[in-house]
């Protein structure tokens, strides 16, 4: 465990030495994007540091709703509404909708949206055969919670079954896109408009704003019916609003980000084509994390002075989660530095 006293970036002060970084969620690179910096200082130069009354007060900042329409829109959602965290994002939704049917989430899914009970099936596919059974099934509206990424072993989930489902009943999908919005779906817009549902089926789509976006803040996409459900909430009324410094960068920066997404993908691109395949990583499409069982891997590239994710997960008991993850803030020598790396280690365990 390393203790900091900065942000990383693309390299991380290690014993006062620069070391190259490959961890976090910062996919984007917006924590330390020049551009963006500038645009949270002007939000925060007309709007100040926070605003920390209630939504449903007498006085109410356009932002608030400019972002959320622009979320709307941009993601194909009905509607959008911003909380100050993913996690508070989560919370306050299955609250709210728990009190409408009975929520099943999937093993995986992000503690924010178990409700009131954590996963009980013991893999997505016996979840998913779960599902299918009880959506045949006459009865009250089942709620379904689930991840749409597992970012810890690079696996995208599919929902493609969802679509041939004969449903028996009234069905509400919850999914969590927090490490997949911003960069996986049209533009970075998610998996909202990517899914088909069956008829009587809605979907709810809550993010954090913090992995991709670099943004304080959290989000929930879906229907009017719903979110309107969710902003009549005393939990809703009661919290503070994200700052509404750091929406002013969602707003105006959006060039910045398409180019930042663009050279996260030329990033991966480079990676992907001079892997070692005797390390054998886990990974899909233009997603820029790669998870391997070869834990080993990030003891050697620290001796190279390279720091890539590895820690035990769920618990500090359990096995170490080993990962390399790129970001648009590397450049072609680092990821060249880094494939060359995984090469030299590959041929070490070879001998």
């Amino acid at each position: 465990m390393h203790h900091l006293s900065e942000l990383p970036g693309r390299t991380v002060q290690i014993a006062g030495e620069p070391w190259l970084y490959f961890s976090g969620t910062g996919y984007l690179g917006a924590g330390w994007n020049p551009d963006l910096q500038r645009l949270v200082l002007e939000g925060m130069q007309q709007y100040g540091l926070h605003f920390g009354g209630s939504r449903l007060s007498n006085i109410q900042l356009d932002i608030f709703e400019e972002t959320e329409t622009f979320l709307a829109a941009y993601t194909g959602a009905e509607k959008a509404l911003l909380l100050s965290s993913g996690t508070l994002a989560g919370q306050l939704a299955m609250r709210t909708l728990a009190n409408f049917g009975e929520v099943l989430a999937a093993p995986g899914a992000h503690p924010a949206i178990w409700a009131n009970a954590a996963p009980v099936s013991s893999s997505w596919e016996n979840w998913v055969q779960q599902v299918q059974a009880l959506a045949h099934t006459p009865g009250s509206r089942l709620i379904i919670a689930a991840n749409s990424i597992d970012p810890l072993h690079a696996r995208l989930f599919s929902f493609d079954w969802l679509s041939q489902l004969q449903l028996q009943r009234e069905l509400l999908v919850v999914i969590d896109d927090s490490h997949g919005f911003g960069i996986t779906g049209k533009d970075g817009a998610g998996i909202y408009s990517n899914l088909t549902l069956p008829v009587g089926a809605s979907l709810i789509v809550i993010s954090s704003l913090g992995k991709a976006w670099g943004i304080p803040a959290g989000v929930i996409l879906g229907p009017k019916q719903w979110l309107d459900c969710i902003w009549s909430s005393p939990y809703f009324g009661s919290a503070s609003p994200p700052s509404p410094a750091y929406l002013l960068a969602i707003l105006k920066g959006q060039e910045v980000y398409t180019a930042s997404r663009q050279k996260l993908q030329t990033n991966i691109q480079q990676f992907v084509q001079n892997l070692p395949q005797e390390i054998d990583f886990q990974f899909f499409t233009e997603y820029p994390v790669f998870y391997t069982a070869n834990s080993g891997l990030a003891a050697f590239l620290s001796e190279q002075k390279i720091l890539i994710s590895s820690f035990p997960y769920p618990t500090p008991q359990d096995a170490l989660v080993t990962r390399i993850v790129l970001s648009s803030l590397h450049n072609n020598d680092d990821i060249q530095t880094l494939t060359k790396s995984c090469y030299f280690y590959s041929q070490f365990q070879k001998h």
